[in-house]
């Protein structure tokens, strides 16, 4: 195999890496996420590592979060392969075979998801498909709450054939 790279540089990249290391590590992992003294997110994954510089947590491999309405009462399910959590800026990311399942029965699919703890909104700008109980709907781009009651698809795409009442 031949290389432009000049000699050392793959080298230097690798020990970079190796210098982030964890400060803690957890296999079968809860996180609980409170708010107001409220659990508003339970997140799972098989596996976590926790970073001090920059402050982050990531989850690898059955990743799972929770989501909890202002009572407390659990009202959707988001899965990913990956996830993330930037504790600076309260934003957690989900990467790869992305589920969002509302306890409602609405269903979101796409590669990338954000969470943003602090608004409480799921948001995307990568392609998605939301399925309803009568729809299932294509588009770029999504903006929601957590449960999947208000949502927006940025640029909707595709042919609907239902009927409108128009009264």
């Amino acid at each position: 195999m031949i290389s432009c790279d000049p000699v050392g540089q793959i080298q230097e990249q690798d020990s970079q890496a190796d210098q982030r290391i964890p400060s803690q590590e957890s296999w079968n992992t809860t996180i609980r996420i409170n708010s107001v003294g409220k659990e508003t997110v339970q997140a799972k994954a098989a596996y976590s590592a926790h970073y001090d510089k920059p402050k982050e947590i990531l989850f690898i491999g059955e990743v799972q979060l929770d989501f909890f309405d202002q009572d407390g009462e659990h009202s959707s399910m988001m899965s990913a392969d990956t996830g993330r959590i930037d504790d600076q800026r309260q934003l957690f990311t989900a990467v790869g075979n992305v589920f969002v399942v509302s306890d409602s029965g609405m269903t979101l699919a796409t590669e990338v998801l954000y969470w943003n703890e602090i608004r409480e909104s799921i948001f995307t700008d990568q392609a998605i498909i939301l399925t309803t109980e009568t729809d299932t709907l294509y588009g770029v781009g999504f903006e929601s709450d957590s449960n999947l009651e208000n949502w927006t698809i940025t640029q909707p795409t595709g042919v609907s054939y239902r009927e409108v009442d128009h009264e």
